[in-house]
């Protein structure tokens, strides 16, 4: 029985068949596996090899290589925060700090764990919206501490 569901297998064998060689299938593969998923977990992996004939060392490295997939569960809303220098210039420490206190405030008032994390990115390629960041895949441009408290309100109100 697949680890996958029937879409994301119907996906992915659409996805092997549309490249020249398996392997250059395997970047939108995982990003389908992901979005599915949530992360990228062994017997995902396991079943790429065995159904769909994608090495596990190529599919490793990838994964690997690449800061955009996890081989390990991340929070429901998984910030991705600019800090390249433009972002630097325009605010995004004071942000990036805005949102750290909020995940602990968060946690602390819950007592339990907050379903926003962080993850600084070395650059998220939109200089001009700068600072930038995403939530999951929905982007907020020119952000300020300000701004970034009215976004994690949505995700992770605090009481």
């Amino acid at each position: 029985m697949s680890v996958f569901s029937a879409e994301l297998q119907s996906n992915i064998k659409s996805l092997v068949d549309r490249y020249e060689t398996k392997r250059s299938s395997i970047l939108p593969i995982l990003h389908a596996i992901q979005d599915e998923h949530g992360y990228i977990k062994e017997e995902h992996i396991d079943e790429l090899e065995e159904t769909y004939g994608l090495h596990r060392v190529h599919v490793k490295e990838v994964i690997t290589f690449y800061d955009v997939y996890h081989n390990d569960p991340v929070p429901k809303n998984l910030i991705r925060y600019c800090k390249n220098l433009t972002c630097h210039m325009l605010g995004a420490r004071e942000a990036i700090g805005k949102i750290h206190s909020h995940i602990d405030e968060y946690k602390k008032k819950s007592g339990g764990e907050c379903p926003i994390g962080i993850e600084e990115f070395p650059c998220l390629g939109k200089c001009d919206g700068a600072p930038v960041m995403l939530v999951g895949k929905k982007r907020y441009e020119h952000m300020t501490a300000d701004k970034v408290t009215e976004v994690l309100n949505e995700y992770a109100p605090l009481k």
